[in-house]
């Protein structure tokens, strides 16, 4: 080394560098997770057309600067609150309905999860109470009218079933899935603006009124337990 070349900085040692890295993506899915409670908690309250990413910093308590390096824009934000969350419903919907048997059961089973999952969710149902979107309409944004799909499909396989064994009445089951979704919906809507709480007691009014809807006639029908 020549007298006027500056010694060389020690490099860092890899294990160091996989450590900082670890931590680095560990606050980045802090923030990250963060962002996506207070963002729906704000979408909620507001819908996606008044809210704004500075509400939802304010509400994160963290930068604007922080908020956009973890998600590019509002859109992209609302649209990872929405695919999350559907996700999470149709997951929580089928495991209740895999451990029923029979579609009567089934019905029930899920009918009673998709209400404590909006009920454990207030935020995203209001998201969903408030957005322009119709629930009888396929979404045009591609993973959502995936989401719907999955959703819709196994709503058609389960009424397709009572339907083969004589239990549901011979109705069109994708139309009748639409008219299940729509009322469960607007009963637990209308019952958390009312201030209830109590996800069991809205699911034991709710899957009455759903099974006098699609149960034929003289079938005898009682709830599981």
């Amino acid at each position: 080394m020549s007298k006027t070349e500056a010694p060389k900085a020690p490099r860092a040692k890899p294990k160091k560098k996989a450590a900082a890295k670890r931590l680095d993506d560990a606050r980045a899915r802090m923030y990250q997770e963060l962002i996506f409670e207070s963002a729906e908690c704000v979408f909620g309250e507001k819908g996606f057309e008044g809210a704004t990413m500075q509400d939802i910093a304010s509400e994160a308590g963290v930068s604007l600067k922080t908020v956009y390096s973890s998600y590019p824009g509002k859109q992209e934000l609302y649209g990872a609150i929405m695919h999350a969350r559907g996700r999470e419903t149709l997951e929580a919907v089928d495991a209740a309905r895999a451990a029923a048997s029979g579609p009567t059961e089934k019905l029930i089973a899920g009918t009673r999860a998709f209400v404590h999952y909006l009920f454990e969710h207030g935020d995203w149902m209001r998201i969903n109470a408030r957005s322009r979107l119709s629930w009888a309409i396929r979404p045009e944004d591609e993973l959502a009218a995936k989401l719907w799909d999955e959703g819709q499909r196994g709503h058609r396989e389960l009424l397709s079933e009572g339907i083969e064994l004589g239990v549901f009445c011979d109705e069109e089951p994708l139309e009748t899935a639409l008219m299940i979704n729509a009322l469960t919906r607007v009963q637990v809507a209308h019952a958390m603006g009312q201030g209830e709480t109590d996800a069991d007691a809205v699911a034991d009014r709710l899957i009455p009124r759903i099974l006098r809807m699609v149960c034929r006639d003289g079938v005898e029908l009682r709830e599981a337990g």
